[in-house]
Order: structure tokens, then C-alpha cells, then sequence
């Protein structure tokens, strides 16, 4: 939670609030930087765009790796799973998803 006073730096998906504690534990955390984490999810997102969900579910791992409490990348994940029909896996992000933060709507 952030402190009155203080501004940190927020990146999303889905608009400028959504990742603000995703990003703070990545630049904690070992593994990827900050703009190498966001590049991933970049990329992840793009391949979902062009259609190549193999891709994007291998990046989005990647980038779980770097931040596992991660509802949005569980989510879409998730999603691209569904398209390759995946549907046990699509699931099982989705619950982990709905477990980390149980008022995601997707």
C-alpha cells in the first residue's frame, strides 16, 4: 500500500493503476529488470494480438517467473491457454488469478 505523499512509478495492461504492486515486486525481486519485465509483457501481449498464443503463454511465464503475484499475467495467460485449447491449464490460471486477487473480474 502507498504511503500519502509518495508516487511510484505504475505500468498496466488494462490502464494506469493496475500493475502499480506487480512492478514494485519485480524491481525487488532477482531475475528480470523493471523494462525487461515490461518488455515481456509487451511482447506477450503482442503475440496474443497477432494470434500466436504458444508465444505468449511462454512469455507470460516468463514474466510470472519474475512476478508470481501477478492476477493480470495469470489471467491473460489464462486466456491463451483457452485459445489453444488448453482448457484444464486456462483454468488453472484462472483460479490462481481469482486466488491472488478475488475481485478480478476477467
Amino acid at each position: 500500500m502507498e504511503k500519502q505523499g509518495t508516487r511510484r512509478e505504475k505500468f498496466s495492461l488494462f490502464g494506469p493503476r493496475s500493475l502499480g504492486r506487480a512492478v514494485h515486486a519485480v524491481a525487488e525481486g532477482p531475475g528480470l529488470s523493471k523494462a525487461e519485465f515490461m518488455e515481456k509483457v509487451r511482447r506477450s501481449n503482442e503475440a496474443c494480438q497477432l494470434g500466436d498464443f504458444q508465444t505468449a503463454v511462454k512469455l507470460y511465464g516468463e514474466a510470472l517467473r519474475a512476478d508470481p503475484q501477478n492476477c493480470i499475467l495469470y489471467s491473460n495467460r489464462s486466456a491463451a491457454h483457452l485459445k489453444l485449447g488448453q482448457y484444464q491449464t486456462a483454468l488453472d490460471d484462472a483460479v490462481k488469478a481469482r486466488l491472488l486477487n478475488p475481485k478480478w473480474p476477467k
